[in-house]
């Protein structure tokens, strides 16, 4: 396996690492998430994410965080947990998955914290955390090509549209095709040598 590493040195395991931002908390997952992200899993946000389906069960959510759990004990990728900083609620998912010098974003807010400004913060601190802290050339994020709140958040971010590529979706068993967008580390005024 490829060593991941950035500023800080060689990166092992992401289960002690988490960001911080304004109102948000993204925290490592944990196995006693499972719960909390169950409940927040609607049909509404399912429709728009590969992995979570909805219905969701208890089991889906363990293997779901397990595998996950796994990955970054072996640094490949950051899952966490959004929690509003003012409630400590979980609120969302957020997952970075390493490869290379490339971090590939992935999150989604449960229904009832969505258009509060919180995608847009979670992003913002995803991607500086991306550039900073794993010292990522690039970062990478798609929507499926129906889904204009999220696409227009990518534009929004300042995110190039690359294209269109199709993902398998195990939550729907199936291809769905995905506008992928990206933002350089250059496009942030950052170098890399």
């Amino acid at each position: 396996m490829e060593e991941t590493t950035g500023p800080i040195g060689p990166l092992d395991s992401f289960l002690d690492f988490s960001i911080d931002t304004e109102r948000l908390l993204l925290r490592p997952c944990r196995m006693e998430d499972a719960d909390a992200l169950t409940n927040l899993m609607t049909p509404e946000i399912s429709r728009w994410v590969a992995v979570w389906p909805t219905p969701l069960s208890q089991q889906d959510t363990e293997s779901i965080l397990r595998n996950n759990i796994e990955a970054m004990q072996q640094g490949a990728v950051f899952a966490a947990v959004v929690l509003a900083k003012d409630s400590s609620d979980i609120i969302g998912w957020c997952k970075l998955d390493i490869a290379g010098d490339c971090a590939e974003l992935g999150y989604w807010i449960g229904e009832e914290y969505q258009r509060q400004g919180f995608a847009m913060e979670l992003l913002q601190g995803a991607i500086d955390f991306a550039f900073n802290q794993l010292g990522a050339m690039s970062v990478r994020a798609g929507a499926q090509v129906a889904n204009t709140a999220s696409l227009a958040l990518l534009a929004k971010i300042g995110m190039t549209r690359d294209g269109v590529e199709a993902v398998w979706a195990p939550a729907r068993e199936q291809f769905e095709d995905c506008e992928f967008w990206s933002l350089k580390a250059s496009d942030k005024g950052l170098s890399r040598g």
